[in-house]
């Protein structure tokens, strides 16, 4: 697991800071470049002149990549609102899968709200996570001040902890395998009692977790491109001893009540961990709030059946 830096630099300043994070951190430097880069002409000129060309840029040293693990540390100026091409163009020509990023913005004095957002939406999308932002501001500071800003947001990002993060896409799977196994232990619980109102309950349930691994085939397939295929080993089926007993049936509704627990508490995790996303937010509150639901009625129906088994 490495940690490398890479950086655009039209001025110089996002040199500077990325100089001083590489040396803190011992990582390789990696420069972006673009026909702009090269001949500055200043910045809001020059800002112009990449934003109208959109120059995606190239990799000074050719061949870099990421393995999960890995860290990149991505500087970059903020031109006023304008996008940077060349960042934006390298972000989405990798694979950041089990990559944690963190990126560090340079401007003037403030703003910068819009590309940090964009540039994290692209990073999500490549299967990356983000680990952490950083603003340095650069006017009227000289270029050593701003290598040892970058020594101390190296010095930062050190301190993190480092490893193999699981990126939005594996969230997502799981969440989908997870919705398919606890419908089919909803329907076999349905065999398993002849209650007719039980019946209906765990068929509704059933239904309700289908809807659930729908939704989130959508949102999967919105960041991938493909429809995921669940591959999960199936569940056993259920022997003939279990079907219209009492304690499998118990047992059995233990399981999905802990079942419905985790998951309500993972979408809200999701929801935290991605907070840039907007449309991941919203549809992991939906989805925790109707597995919440979900968790406290049927532990309300574990605890009823519970109470008449022991009194029998």
């Amino acid at each position: 697991m490495t940690t490398k830096t890479v950086f655009y630099s039209v001025m110089g300043h996002s040199r500077m800071v990325a100089e001083g994070i590489a040396a803190a951190l011992d990582a390789p430097l990696f420069g972006l470049t673009d026909r702009f880069s090269t001949l500055p002409a200043g910045w809001k000129r020059s800002a112009r002149r990449a934003v109208r060309g959109f120059d995606l840029g190239v990799l000074s040293t050719p061949g870099v990549s990421f393995v999960r693990g890995d860290r990149l540390v991505l500087v970059f100026p903020y031109w006023d609102g304008a996008v940077v091409p060349a960042v934006s163009g390298f972000v989405r020509s990798v694979d950041l899968g089990g990559v944690t990023v963190f990126l560090v913005m340079t401007r003037r004095l403030s703003g910068g709200d819009d590309l940090i957002s964009q540039l994290e939406d692209d990073i999500v999308r490549q299967g990356g996570t983000i680990g952490g932002v950083f603003s340095l501001r650069t006017l009227w500071r000289a270029l050593q001040y701003l290598r040892s800003l970058g020594s101390r947001v190296g010095q930062h990002i050190a301190r993190e902890a480092q490893g193999a993060l699981t990126s939005l896409q594996e969230l997502l799977e799981d969440a989908i395998e997870n919705e398919v196994e606890v419908r089919t232990r909803y329907l076999q619980l349905v065999e398993m009692t002849p209650n007719r109102r039980l019946k209906a309950t765990f068929s509704l349930l059933a239904a309700g977790e289908a809807a659930h691994a729908q939704l989130l085939q959508q949102l999967h397939r919105a960041y991938t491109g493909v429809v995921y295929e669940p591959h999960r080993e199936a569940i056993a089926s259920l022997k003939p001893g279990q079907v219209l007993d009492y304690g499998a049936l118990l047992q059995g509704l233990g399981v999905v009540v802990e079942a419905e627990r985790k998951a309500f508490m993972g979408y809200r995790a999701i929801a935290e961990r991605y907070p840039s996303q907007p449309d991941v937010v919203r549809q992991m509150l939906v989805l925790s709030r109707s597995d919440l639901r979900h968790y406290r009625d049927m532990r309300g129906t574990y605890n009823i059946l519970s109470h008449h088994h022991s009194a029998r």
